[in-house]
């Protein structure tokens, strides 16, 4: 039933080079391509793409907005888009095919209304398009006084009436009568672009340069919202150009911040994919373009929504062989941040082990992790739990047979999207911590063992504000309780002696620990707050909470000790502006004390937030290597010779 206009059919003469550009994009998958054929329909398609917002344009299948305008589309030009024509007539409502122009709102005070501008320059012409009634040369009394169905030159005016019905009536020929029409659910400025990709191969949001924090969040909701229309209408060669955008440009347009979002929005958003080969387009996305890079990465592991995040994901991200790590350690770091609220399955945790591939250099670590975790006897025997038994397939590195381990951040190509050339020191600062015996670094990572004169310092300090959470475990395998003279101090420092934290002891009580907060302003620490451990082992989250500065250029901070989800205790403190931003800043540090000849194993995770924002100058955060004691606190005579 469909119908052409002779005047709509001038596109079959034009121009061969430009179409051919813009047509490829839209054949259907499968079909192989006519080059020149389809380079003169495609450039009749562009041409044609504004006169689907005339009234009296020549396409023939409508697509009715919910609320909004008419869009008089070809179907001729639909079909060739795929399967966008099927999923309108899915998806749609049927209406009948006659349309009142004075019933629906004009679309170019649709677009005024609801700010929707950039699309008024599609509108060319478009009074000329308008009944006499409604043309802008009308007086304004006569608009208001006309009454249109007394129109009878009007296209489709019958003289049917509500007593004689049809009968013997007469009706005017309707040229504008439309061989289908659907009322879809969808937005207004989505589907116009939507149509403007079908018609044209081009979109609009593509050419956006946000350059507010509220422009980036509008053009990350409007690009989410457009892919996932992309995919419910199959428009697929738009949904690939999303994807691709999302992978390899959404991070230097619209930041860390609203990359991380789209990440987690789009992995939700494949439980509501309706093609499998859209899902399979959509994960290999996310778990591969939108972590191939450094920065990418970190945007997205740091952020608290990383444990929620369903098992096989993680499973899939942390098999990826191209992941942006320094070393398989961060494997381990990454397993702990997943679990930060404790309640993942052993199972599943150890499912994600079998992703780590153990090296000489490594295996040490990761069976300190396990001993850490009371899945390894000291003996290095396994527990007879049921539970762990799949633990012995990793113990015994048949997991990861074949597999090399992964030091990809010496990679130049990890880099070429930021501009980095010292792959080695981003590398370092990301791991987090240093170990230094007295002032000579020794080891990085972020799972040590700590001895007398000795101490662990973050390798990037803190400059923003917002929220940093940390997991804190500390051990010592080596003996069956804990020694009560062990102290170790953890917390922060932002100066020359200056520090502020809290010191974590053993009690009488076997099991019972106790945390005591210590600041250089106070002579001695704070009444104790309890929490449960092991005999040798307790672990705990800290929380540091740094505010915007205040008028006096003050910066108010809080640091809590969180365990099993509750806040045991938590401290305030002030910092200048100064300190933070351009001066020493906040490093964390632990430092143990009454060690002795003894160690303490120290394993340290970041749970939420953890190193600078893209907005902070590199100039002035780079670590020095410059390590300043903390002073000692008071003690008692007998523990004057603590070995420091």
């Amino acid at each position: 039933s469909s119908r052409f206009r002779p005047g709509a059919c001038f596109f079959l003469s034009t121009s061969t080079q430009r179409g051919a550009q813009h047509g490829e994009m839209l054949l259907p998958r499968g079909r192989r391509e006519q080059p020149q054929k389809d380079a003169q329909w495609k450039e009749g398609s562009t041409k044609m793409y504004r006169e689907i917002y005339q009234e009296t344009g020549s396409g023939d299948f409508g697509i009715q907005i919910a609320g909004g305008p008419l869009f008089r589309c070809h179907t001729h030009i639909l079909e060739r888009s795929g399967g966008f024509i099927g999923k309108v007539r899915q998806f749609g409502k049927v209406l009948p095919r006659e349309v009142d122009s004075y019933a629906l709102p004009s679309t170019k005070e649709y677009f005024k209304e609801h700010g929707l501008f950039h699309l008024l320059g599609d509108l060319q012409a478009i009074q000329f398009s308008q009944p006499v009634e409604r043309s802008a040369l009308q007086n304004p009394l006569q608009k208001l006084q006309s009454n249109h169905n007394d129109d009878a030159n009007r296209p489709g005016y019958s003289t049917a009436h509500f007593i004689g019905g049809t009968t013997c009536a007469m009706k005017r020929v309707d040229p504008f009568f439309l061989a289908e029409r659907y009322k879809v659910e969808c937005d207004c400025e989505r589907m116009a672009e939507l149509l403007r990709f079908v018609y044209q191969g081009q979109m609009s949001f593509f050419d956006v340069v946000p350059r507010t924090d509220r422009e980036k969040e509008v053009l990350t909701h409007k690009m989410l919202n457009i892919c996932i229309d992309a995919e419910t209408y199959s428009v697929d060669r738009l949904y690939e150009k999303l994807l691709h955008w999302f992978g390899h440009q959404c991070y230097n347009i619209v930041g860390e911040k609203c990359f991380a979002d789209s990440f987690y929005h789009l992995q939700h958003f494949e439980i509501s994919v309706t093609e499998e080969f859209s899902r399979q387009l959509l994960v290999k996305t996310v778990t591969g373009d939108m972590l191939a890079t450094r920065e990418q990465f970190r945007a997205v592991t740091r952020d608290p929504r990383w444990s929620s995040l369903p098992v096989e994901f993680v499973e899939d991200t942390l098999s990826f062989d191209g992941m942006p790590i320094s070393s398989e350690t961060e494997v381990l770091s990454l397993i702990e941040r997943w679990n930060a609220n404790a309640d993942k399955k052993k199972d599943h945790i150890i499912r994600l082990l079998c992703c780590f591939r153990p090296s000489e250099e490594t295996k040490q670590t990761f069976y300190t992790w396990l001993v850490n975790m009371g899945w390894l006897l000291p003996d290095g025997s396994l527990p007879d739990v049921p539970e762990l038994q799949g633990l012995r397939k990793v113990m015994s590195g048949s997991h990861s047979k074949g597999k090399k381990p992964r030091h990809n951040l010496h990679h130049r190509d990890i880099y070429q999207d930021t501009g980095w050339e010292d792959e080695d020191s981003d590398g370092a600062n990301d791991v987090t911590f240093v170990h230094y015996k007295g002032t000579t670094p020794v080891a990085s990572g972020c799972s040590f063992s700590l001895g007398a004169q000795q101490r662990l310092v973050q390798a990037d300090p803190i400059r923003t504000s917002g929220l940093q959470r940390m997991r804190v475990l500390l051990s010592n395998p080596r003996a069956d309780l804990w020694n009560p003279e062990h102290e170790i101090f953890v917390g922060l420092s932002y100066g020359e002696g200056k520090y502020f934290g809290y010191l974590c002891s053993a009690t009488a009580f076997s099991g019972i620990f106790s945390v005591r907060a210590l600041a250089s302003a106070a002579p001695a620490p704070n009444a104790p707050a309890h929490l449960t451990g092991s005999g040798n082992k307790v672990e705990f989250d800290l929380l540091l909470e740094v505010q915007v500065q205040r008028a006096n250029m003050v910066v108010l901070c809080k640091l809590s000790v969180i365990f099993a989800n509750l806040t045991v205790t938590e401290e305030h403190f002030q910092i200048s502006f100064e300190t933070l931003f351009q001066g020493a800043g906040l490093s964390y540090q632990v430092i143990g004390t009454g060690l002795g000849d003894d160690e303490v194993d120290v394993q340290l995770a970041w749970v939420g937030g953890g190193g600078p924002s893209e907005e902070v100058d590199p100039t002035i955060h780079g670590f020095d290597g410059e390590v300043t004691p903390l002073p000692t606190p008071k003690q008692s005579p007998d523990n004057s010779s603590d070995g420091r």
